[in-house]
Formats: C-alpha cells, sequence, structure tokens
C-alpha cells in the first residue's frame, strides 16, 4: 500500500515540475465548429457535391454546335489542336447529332471522351 503511495506522490511530482501546463488543455473548439459546420450541411463534402445536380451544372455545358475554339478548349483534356479538330468536323458534316461523335475525331480517345461527355450537350 505504501508502495502505490510513494508512485502517486512522485507522479504529482513531475506533473507539478516537469509538465508544461498547456500540454495538458486542448482547445477543441476549433474540431466542434468543424463538428457543426458538417452536421448542420453548410460545408459541403466532395461526395456530395457529386451527387448533387442542379440547373447551374446543367447551363455550365458547353454546346458543341456552337462552341468556340476558346470554349472548346477549356475542356478538360482538350488543346488547340483537338479543338481545331472538332472545328473542322463540325465545318465538313455539319451539325453534331450525338456526344458520341466526338469519338470520331483523331485524339478523341475513350478515356478523353469519358472525361469529356459529362461537360458537353447537343443543342
Amino acid at each position: 500500500m505504501s508502495v502505490v503511495f510513494i508512485a502517486g506522490v512522485f507522479i504529482k511530482a513531475y506533473k507539478v515540475f516537469f509538465v508544461h501546463p498547456s500540454a495538458e488543455r486542448f482547445d477543441y473548439s476549433i474540431s466542434d465548429r468543424e463538428f457543426t459546420e458538417r452536421s448542420s450541411g453548410s460545408v459541403r463534402t466532395p461526395t456530395a457535391d457529386n451527387e448533387r445536380r442542379d440547373a447551374s451544372t446543367e447551363e455550365k455545358k458547353i454546346n458543341l454546335n456552337t462552341a468556340s475554339k476558346n470554349e472548346l478548349t477549356s475542356l478538360p483534356g482538350i488543346g488547340e489542336g483537338i479543338a481545331e479538330q472538332i472545328l473542322l468536323y463540325r465545318e465538313e458534316r455539319g451539325k453534331f447529332t450525338t456526344v458520341d461523335e466526338l469519338k470520331k475525331i483523331k485524339g478523341i480517345g475513350p478515356k478523353k471522351f469519358e472525361k469529356i461527355e459529362p461537360h458537353v450537350v447537343i443543342r
């Protein structure tokens, strides 16, 4: 029993003399605020952004039949060369009837098409 008492005294003395007081306290206010914001839905997580589709997303899509070279180069993976190919294709063959016609353009393979498809529309 006395061994436990002596160990307790040494632990208490160690804390008083060697442990800095700020090390014992932790400010939880930042994590509490973040938890409150996420709980209330005011902070949008990446998965929530992917699940939500609204009208503003639809408005940002580029119409393949009226897009300029600058608009086309704003698409992921489309540089000036491929943008010119798209314009040339449209000039030679007329308006696009489906988005899938992009696959016929040199430089647009299946992977690049997957990246582009959500950002374009035919009107």
